[in-house]
């Protein structure tokens, strides 16, 4: 049986993707390498919003480079393919850089990768226009984004899916690569989502998060994102056991009182929500091309706090865009001491050729940018222990994921995506349970089973 070798690389759309990608493989005769040195095909599914991603991908190709050469040595063929947002945004690079790669396709080309796997490889050494080089698919121009029919591999015990119901973004805001390398906005069909729901169902499934790039920016025909919602809650109780519905990423200018409404009634409808706000500062947010002003996310976030009071509220702060001074910098600070996230992911800027902030220029010194990260990296933390250690002591439902670490405990996760870990028998992994909270190291609590 033929083995591949799959790595993925950023946000949780790539990996949704790469399941069904590994889907596809599956059904037609692959299966996964044990190890690297047994598989006969290595594929990268690749992501271009952070620098960081790219660099670790240029790595990974320099390795299975060598990999691909140890490989012909000892008479074995071992074809690499590249695929996803690198190979739509740096194809010429990549065509240049990179001749050991075998197939390159984009963004919009993933549906043809498995046909294009079918092919006879190529043979070392063969001569003609394309030997050494990457066989490009249909890069030239975009066709319409295709939502796969499955993007679970299905493997037996998996409980935690994530099922893409929205894909590419409108918005261009100026630091954000997403919209060149992903495209449109387009929402998937519903009648499409509610068949893989009961696909789901049938395979037992406890948690499904619902993603798009801004998944309530979800519109298909009359049928917006609450409305979407509302036809899929009603599935969720059918399941073997209590089923979780989550969602990722939102934005602000589409946070409906509807959406809210949903939220605040809870049940399946996890009250966990993540609303980028990205900075405290009007001017930079203008720059920044956010569409929301200070105030009116502060008056969001006030009306959840007051609407779902048992909400865990996370969010995104980009720190050091072009022009940020420290007013701008401390007007994020207040923000965050307003708001009173329970957790946020904090990065510094660097600029993405291609967008519009690419053009100005990246004027807060390196140290800076550090600097100001690290304080509200510190500021953050100090919000979310003060936030977990008002939860200490309730007794709440958990959904147990894996064995801990730590003998003996278990690992666990709450309505708000927060980690538990308390003693308990492995019978419980994949199900839910109750568990009193009792203290919290670092941000992890420890508890105890109820009764």
């Amino acid at each position: 049986m033929k083995s591949y070798w799959l790595e993925t690389y950023g946000c949780q759309m790539n990996k949704a993707e790469s399941g069904s990608l590994e889907l596809g493989l599956q059904e037609r005769g692959w299966r996964p390498a044990g190890n690297l040195d047994e598989a006969e095909l290595v594929i990268l599914n690749t992501c271009s919003v952070r620098a960081t991603a790219e660099e670790r991908v240029w790595g990974r190709l320099g390795f299975f480079k060598a990999q691909k050469a140890r490989a012909a040595r000892r008479g074995r063929r071992l074809r690499v393919v590249l695929l996803g947002c690198m190979g739509e945004r740096l194809k010429a690079q990549l065509l240049a850089q990179a001749p050991h790669v075998d197939v390159l396709a984009g963004t919009f080309q993933k549906h043809l990768l498995l046909e294009a796997l079918e092919e006879e490889p190529r043979a070392e050494g063969d001569a003609g226009p394309s030997a050494g080089r990457p066989t490009a698919l249909s890069l030239t121009g975009r066709e319409p984004y295709r939502f796969a029919a499955r993007h679970s591999p299905g493997q037996p015990g998996e409980f935690r899916v994530f099922l893409p119901i929205m894909h590419g973004c409108d918005n261009f805001c100026a630091y954000c690569i997403v919209p060149y390398v992903r495209g449109p906005e387009v929402s998937r069909d519903p009648r499409s989502i509610l068949e893989e729901l009961a696909q789901l169902k049938a395979a037992g499934v406890r948690e499904i998060t619902l993603l798009g790039q801004n998944v309530n920016s979800y519109r298909h025909g009359e049928l917006d994102f609450p409305g979407l919602l509302e036809r899929l809650l009603p599935e969720l109780p059918q399941f073997p056991e209590p089923t979780w519905l989550r969602f990722l990423t939102s934005h602000p200018k589409d946070l409906s009182p509807r959406l809210v409404a949903l939220l605040a009634r809870g049940g399946a409808l996890c009250r966990q929500l993540h609303l980028p706000v990205q900075h405290g500062s009007d001017r930079v947010l203008q720059a920044m091309g956010r569409g929301y002003t200070r105030g009116a996310y502060l008056s969001l976030a006030e009306g959840l706090r007051k609407e779902v009071p048992e909400l865990v509220l996370t969010t995104d702060i980009l720190i050091g865009f072009p022009g940020e001074t420290e007013e701008d910098f401390r007007l994020t600070l207040e923000l965050m001491e307003q708001v009173q996230f329970d957790d946020a992911f904090t990065y510094r800027y660097n600029p993405r050729e291609g967008t519009r902030a690419y053009l100005l220029a990246d004027d807060v010194p390196g140290e800076v940018k550090q600097e100001r990260l690290s304080e509200v990296i510190r500021l953050q933390r100090r919000i979310s222990s003060r936030r977990r250690l008002e939860r200490l002591s309730r007794l709440v439902p958990v959904l147990v994921e894996a064995p801990s670490k730590r003998g003996g405990d278990l690992l666990a996760r709450t309505e708000g995506d927060e980690t538990v870990v308390f003693p308990g028998p492995p019978e419980l992994i994949g199900h839910f349970t109750q568990v009193r909270l009792r203290e919290l190291s670092g941000h992890t609590f420890r508890g105890e089973k109820s009764a």
